[in-house]
């Protein structure tokens, strides 16, 4: 997405409550288990999850794609 549609997009309360924060709460859960098999620290964890992020951000800077939103 770019900037234009981030400002534009926002997400319904039922898309809230029965997408996103369910989503949330698997991840974290996922990625707490991991935590627990690898016996890592929080922090490299953090990292993980930071470089899914960059890549998502990453991704949205070179797509070229027009979004529904703009």
């Amino acid at each position: 997405m770019t900037e234009k549609c981030e400002a534009k997009w926002t997400p319904t309360e039922d898309q809230i409550n029965n997408i996103i924060i369910p989503a949330m709460q698997g991840t974290a859960q996922q990625y707490a288990n991991y935590a627990n098999e690898l016996r890592c620290p929080p922090e490299f964890i953090a990292l993980m999850l930071r470089d899914i992020a960059d890549t998502f951000e990453e991704n949205a800077l070179t797509d070229k794609k027009d979004c529904e939103c703009c």
